[in-house]
């Protein structure tokens, strides 16, 4: 996180130490894959099947509510950039996603999860297909597994400047 602006220790009166803080203002930390799911008409269209599709679709939801309609079903019109599915495996790890277009999420932790939690997860999965990397506490793309479902500044500030590169 940068840090613009400036904390400062001013005065000294009557032996009563004053403080002047002006408010400081934080640049977006941006980060962004070197790749992302998004295909050349600025879609991501999915298929498959999952145990968490009501979560999916919330996740859908939050990206989409930010930047309408890049993230979309599969129609017999379109190709597919991305399917979804579940696993078992006993392991650190919820879900993931691939380049090659597969998001996966793990039924050994998912299952155990509320809502709010899975939300998270298939919304920050769905971060990493429109090629966001791993940011902050706080942000739905923060590494770890969290209750925050809705995007930060640094998930639209990295979505902005991934978006940039489709």
């Amino acid at each position: 996180l940068k840090k613009i602006g400036k904390c400062s220790l001013t005065l000294m009166l009557s032996g009563v130490l004053l403080f002047s803080m002006a408010q400081p203002a934080y640049a977006a930390t941006i980060a962004i894959l070197s790749w992302h799911l998004v295909d050349s008409g600025k879609n991501l269209d999915w298929t498959g099947s999952t145990s968490y599709l009501a979560e999916f679709t919330s996740g859908v939801n939050i990206w989409n509510a930010y930047k309408s309609g890049v993230i979309r079903e599969d129609t017999e019109y379109t190709v597919t950039d991305l399917t979804i599915s579940d696993y078992y495996e006993v392991s650190n790890v919820v879900g993931y996603t691939s380049s090659a277009g597969v998001i996966r999420f793990n039924s050994y932790h998912m299952n155990s999860l509320g809502t709010t939690y899975r939300t998270n997860v298939t919304t920050h999965e769905l971060g990493h297909a429109l090629g966001l990397d791993h940011n902050q506490r706080g942000d739905v793309m923060y590494a770890y597994v969290t209750t925050v479902t809705a995007l930060s500044a640094n998930d639209k500030a990295s979505y902005d400047a991934s978006y940039a590169r489709y």
